[in-house]
């Protein structure tokens, strides 16, 4: 009898953990809706100061656009070796060479550029941003701007989020292009395709659809990766562990939000 008691209870606890996860998980959603759609309108709702807020969206796109994009750089020029290697001497001992561009801009334009400039970002500034935010949340500065009247979401989440979001963009254009030309000279040493047919198949295979399912990716990819880590970094209260702790939830709930999205406008493509 007392074995059975203990089951149950033990079922019992776990089911309330569950519920309680499920909660958690839900509050948060619907926080990150709320502060997504606060800083998307935040830009156009007149800043306090707009030569300042100009200061930090530059600020913004200089560290995340420029610094360490020599990285993203050799690393598309890879990503364009792996789809040329993997592929190319197999279409050329089958004659078709014409689907390269083909494959090129499935893989790079529409599907693993997006991705691939977003992991970046989400690497290289998401979690700075989440460190940054949720330092000044601890240390009290956040409370110092709302004494002072400052709305710390327009001060320091609108500059953030939009600079953010248009680095990514441009980042993916970047990851693009180099991918393109390292799948070029890659092609050229190991396959020796000529270079008016890559060129050629690449261009007939370019679409104004892929274009667009592409940036769409990359700019919703910027949105959710910066509005999750202001919002992980303001959800810092009491202590410095908790900067951690965030900053690895941000992370987690980035990829997650840009796998969804991902599959959800893919899908929407081959409807």
């Amino acid at each position: 009898m007392n074995l059975l008691v203990r089951i149950v209870r033990a079922l019992l606890e776990a089911f309330d953990q569950v519920l309680d996860g499920f909660a958690t998980f839900f509050s948060r959603l619907l926080g990150i809706c709320a502060l997504f759609y606060r800083l998307l309108v935040g830009a156009f709702a007149g800043p306090a100061c707009l030569w300042l807020f100009f200061r930090e969206l530059t600020r913004q796109i200089y560290f995340t656009a420029i610094r360490g994009s020599h990285i993203l750089i050799f690393s598309s020029l890879m990503l364009g070796l792996l789809v040329i290697v993997h592929a190319t001497q197999q279409l050329v001992k089958v004659q078709g060479e014409e689907f390269i561009g083909w494959l090129l801009v499935t893989l790079v334009v529409r599907e693993i550029g997006p991705v691939w400039a977003g992991l970046f970002v989400l690497l290289h500034s998401g979690s700075a941003i989440t460190v940054e935010i949720g330092t000044m949340s601890v240390n009290r500065e956040i409370q110092a701007l709302q004494i002072m009247g400052i709305d710390p979401y327009r001060y320091l989440g609108v500059p953030r989020f939009w600079g953010l979001t248009l680095s990514l963009i441009s980042l993916y254009i970047l990851c693009v292009f180099a991918a393109i030309i390292g799948g070029y000279l890659f092609a050229q040493a190991f396959a020796e395709i000529f270079w008016s047919r890559f060129w050629l198949s690449f261009i007939n295979a370019l679409q104004w659809v892929d274009l667009s399912v592409g940036f769409a990716k990359a700019t919703l990819f910027g949105m959710l990766i910066a509005t999750v880590s202001i919002y992980f970094g303001f959800s810092a209260r009491e202590y410095m562990g908790e900067v951690a702790q965030n900053t690895s939830q941000s992370a987690i709930w980035s990829l997650v939000l840009i796998a969804l999205v991902d599959i959800i406008l893919t899908s929407v493509y081959y409807l």
